[in-house]
């Protein structure tokens, strides 16, 4: 009984250093914060011109993808592509890949939706793609950027289906999720882990991590610290920039703001997360899924059990503990069941 004693007393001892520790890193964070420039609002507007027809929505993409290929610099498997029945379907679905990542993300998925009869489109999103992976192309990324990838996107796909569908994996999931709050016209937003605050840290220090993330010198972060430039993914980057997690986040802060006071304009909206993400919040996910829901969107939500364990990127079949095969499947019929 004594030892039994003195084993609890430390183990209270042990819980009371890890809780004034944490809370002087969150208090040092958020007084560090307050040395870095406000974050600036981000402008959540819509300004829709959507396709009339399948001919019109191929027209815009061939556009798009001259445009893009006229550049030069963008790796040829990364360029926006488009699987087309050639008529308008009765849905279709917008793909959004994630940070370092591009639209060769979505090729095996793209084509189950394809195959499953639905019209596909799979953006590029901003200074992603790129022929270079080591340029550190990202640094300038904003958040205003990333906006702006939603409207052309919707539009083109509005002219593919009778019914619209979004899909937009963490960077892109944030895109989603303020196609959710801001188009009337889409049917179903679908963000999968969007990127908004850090796993594992208290959901109210993401607003000063932001700060700190865009208001200090950027630093470029390997995804693989050993293999550095060697480390390869079928599509994308080897490392990503501090600032463009920043400009994320601060897209992600901003929707949730917005949804905290005005209702979605989606028809639906299902917000997907995974037990086993060991990079996204899953905290700020869930509040953004609320906040949707208090203010009269017809919400569901779905998270991926902790075993079988998926990584954060569970589309990239070349990623650490990939599992296409769990979940691919879950995608299509989540997709399916909430159109």
């Amino acid at each position: 009984m004594k030892r039994r004693r003195q084993w609890l007393r430390w183990v209270g001892r042990i819980v009371v250093v890890i809780a004034v520790l944490l809370f002087v890193l969150y208090l040092g964070v958020y007084l560090w914060s307050w040395t870095m420039p406000p974050l600036e609002p981000v402008a959540l507007r819509s300004n829709s011109d959507p396709a009339a027809t399948v001919e019109e929505a191929q027209a815009r993409f061939d556009d798009l993808l001259a445009a893009e290929q006229a550049r030069g610099d963008i790796d040829p498997k990364c360029l926006p592509f488009l699987l087309s029945h050639g008529v308008k379907t009765e849905r279709a679905v917008v793909l959004l890949h994630g940070l370092t990542a591009c639209p060769y993300q979505y090729k095996q998925l793209a084509q189950m939706y394809y195959d499953q009869g639905y019209n596909v489109l799979v953006p590029r999103l901003p200074r992603h793609g790129l022929a270079d992976r080591t340029s550190n192309a990202l640094a300038e990324l904003t958040a205003e950027e990333l906006l702006g990838v939603m409207d052309p996107s919707l539009d083109i796909a509005a002219g593919l289906g009778d019914q619209v569908a979004m899909l937009g994996l963490s960077l892109g999931g944030n895109v989603a999720a303020a196609a959710g709050q801001l188009r009337s016209d889409l049917h179903l937003a679908m963000p999968v882990s969007p990127a908004i605050g850090v796993r594992f840290t208290w959901p109210g220090i993401t607003p000063a991590l932001t700060r700190l993330l865009i208001g200090l010198p950027d630093l470029y972060i390997w995804w693989d610290p050993i293999n550095k430039a060697d480390f390869q993914a079928e599509s994308g980057y080897p490392g990503f920039s501090s600032h463009s997690l920043g400009q994320i986040f601060r897209l992600g802060l901003a929707v949730k703001q917005m949804a905290a006071t005005t209702p979605p304009l989606a028809d639906a909206l299902l917000m997907v997360t995974n037990w086993g993400d060991p990079a996204i919040n899953l905290a700020n996910a869930n509040a953004l899924a609320d906040a949707w829901c208090s203010n009269g969107g017809d919400v569901r939500t779905y998270r991926f059990p902790l075993l079988p364990w998926l990584p954060h990127d569970i589309v990239s079949i070349d990623a650490v503990g990939a599992r296409p095969e769990v979940s691919y499947p879950m995608l299509l019929q989540l997709t399916d069941e909430n159109f």
